[in-house]
């Protein structure tokens, strides 16, 4: 599907909306399985709900920035949020300054009047 894209899924601007994003069971084992160097499997998401293939590679991407970070994260259990990965996620939910716009309006002034 050329041209599908992850759009419609926004950052979160505040921890509370990131929270049920990092505690996603998919979203936990994308991060396990990049900390523990699992390959990215395409087809072991075949037949996944479109939001768990979503949250896995969220958890993947995740954990590849930690890395890069140099920041250690170890994350045994899904439930319990290790501190600095729970930091890092808040402190970017927080520099989310502007306020998303609905779909339907986006790439439109907001004082565009059609007809």
């Amino acid at each position: 599907m050329s041209g599908v894209t992850n759009n419609r899924f926004f950052g979160a601007r505040s921890w509370r909306e990131a929270k049920p994003v990092v505690l996603h069971p998919r979203f936990f084992d994308g991060f396990r399985d990049f900390l523990d160097g699992h390959p990215f499997d395409y087809r072991g998401l075949d037949g996944w709900p479109l939001l768990d293939q979503h949250r896995y590679e969220n958890g993947r991407e995740l954990a590849a920035e930690c890395r890069a970070a140099g920041i250690a994260v170890r994350w045994g259990e899904r439930t319990r949020i290790p501190r600095g990965l729970k930091e890092l996620v808040a402190e970017r939910a927080r520099r989310r300054k502007k306020p998303r716009l609905a779909l339907k309006s986006a790439g439109r002034p907001r004082d565009c009047r059609s007809g």
